[in-house]
């Protein structure tokens, strides 16, 4: 037993030099899509003299991911353990602590006055407490004094046991935490400019607030096993708005991903929201459509009544269409002005688009744009299905409008489809491989246009 004893207090004096590590010199984070983010903090520590040390490092988020961990010195170093500990102070803590312990509490010897009181703790629900012979029951949690020697830490710490080169060098500290995201919404203001803004929205619940930090927000998907996922806690957040220079968000292409790099140093506090614009576009070409996707009606009906057209946004994320930037995924809401004010008409979600690629979402319907179906003729047999159909299109808006009507059917190599169809005057068709058919329409304010399409589907099992 002695033995024992010896070795662990030599061990202990081993590492009896204390470092705790100074404020940060340089603070970064990368931030990714799906509530993860990797801090990269630099500070300082220095060593008296060439010996083993335990290095303490605090100012680190509840929400670490402890394996993740990585320190980096600047000089030789020789690291032997990490020892990662969120032991935190409580009150419950204080109490399952004191059990079967001699406490002191407050006893009241009259109205407003106490005097202090030892006795043996001996259980918490409800607390009960032993004073002599007697056992009393009528203890609450705030009539005890607790002893400050608990080893309860009162935030989160690292603890590395190291052995160092003498005088002062750098500590560069990475790792990964939950609980930190980021997102970007869009204003699509359709006037007679049609600008484009952009907020990135990076929200903390890590457990620590960051001071003067760099700020990285990356896009793409980056796998992330479940089980490093700790559970986010429900916060009252105040959000905070911070305006920039588009021209000074620098976004590039890193490995898989877009990086966007904030062009200024940031508070980001810990139960916080903060909104920073990194798009502010005029002048881009929108195009507005009136859209109907649908399957090949390969079977008998009689009509379709009144079905309301989408309404459909197309961007092309060129320079010359006013754009020309990577976009990240995020909410996209437009709004329209009537020439007084803007109103909201829709909103949905744009996925990560590179320069170069189209964007296409819808934000509703259109009150006043429908189409009625009618079957003009059906037959089915042993070798073929044919569908003969008429759309009568119907539009009550008060200006021209571009209808887009998209027919697919999917199925094997034992299937052939042809179709004839009466698409012309201001109307174009599109065949998209051998079962899908586009039709663009061109229809005048408060008009009609009555499409027929005459669909086949030949089974070629059945043409040998």
């Amino acid at each position: 037993m002695k033995i024992i004893y010896s070795c662990c207090l030599t061990t202990s004096l081993l590492f009896s030099n204390t470092i705790k590590t100074s404020d940060s010199k340089e603070l970064s984070l990368s931030i990714y899509n799906n509530n993860i983010a990797m801090v990269n903090d630099k500070r300082n520590i220095t060593a008296l003299n060439n010996s083993k040390h335990k290095l303490i490092y605090e100012d680190i988020p509840t929400s670490i991911i402890a394996q993740s961990i990585m320190p980096i010195f600047s000089k030789n170093a020789i690291l032997y353990s990490q020892n990662y500990s969120d032991n935190l102070i409580s009150l419950n803590k204080l109490l399952k602590k004191s059990i079967n312990t001699m406490i002191i509490y407050k006893k009241q010897i009259a109205p407003f006055k106490f005097k202090k009181q030892k006795a043996l703790l001996l259980s918490l629900d409800p607390i009960m407490i032993q004073l002599k012979d007697e056992i009393i029951s009528d203890i609450k949690n705030e009539d005890i004094i607790f002893n400050k020697n608990n080893n309860l830490l009162l935030k989160p710490r690292i603890t590395w046991h190291v052995k160092l080169q003498k005088g002062n060098q750098d500590l560069n500290i990475n790792y990964l935490t939950n609980n930190i995201s980021w997102k970007s919404d869009y204003i699509l203001n359709l006037d007679n400019t049609n600008t484009l803004n952009a907020w990135v929205s990076i929200k903390n619940d890590s457990g620590l607030s960051y001071k003067n930090a760099n700020i990285y927000c990356i896009a793409g998907d980056v796998r992330k096993n479940n089980n490093n996922i700790m559970q986010t806690r429900s916060y009252v957040r105040k959000a905070e708005l911070q305006m920039s220079d588009f021209s000074n968000v620098k976004a590039k292409s890193f490995l898989a991903y877009s990086l966007y790099k904030m062009p200024f140093k940031i508070n980001l506090n810990d139960k916080e929201s903060k909104q920073i614009n990194f798009i502010n576009k005029k002048n881009i070409k929108v195009t507005s459509k009136a859209s109907s996707e649908n399957s090949i009606y390969f079977h008998n009906f009689s009509n379709i009544k009144s079905k309301k057209l989408t309404h459909k946004i197309y961007l092309n994320n060129t320079k010359t269409d006013g754009l020309g930037i990577s976009m990240p995924k995020g909410t996209i809401r437009v709004y329209k002005n009537d020439g007084n004010i803007s109103h909201f008409i829709g909103e949905n979600i744009i996925k990560n688009s590179s320069i170069g690629k189209k964007i296409s979402f819808d934000i509703g319907k259109f009150f006043d744009i429908s189409e009625d179906i009618e079957q003009l003729e059906f037959k089915k047999t042993k070798q073929f299905i044919q569908s003969k159909y008429k759309r009568t299109i119907t539009n009550n808006t008060n200006k021209t409008q571009i209808i887009q009507i998209k027919e697919s059917y999917y199925s094997n190599n034992n299937k052939k489809i042809t179709n004839s169809n009466n698409c012309k005057n201001n109307c174009e068709v599109i065949s998209n491989g051998n079962s899908s058919y586009t039709y663009t329409i061109k229809l005048n304010a408060s008009s009609k246009y009555e499409l027929i399409s005459d669909y086949k589907m030949t089974y070629l099992l059945h043409l040998k």
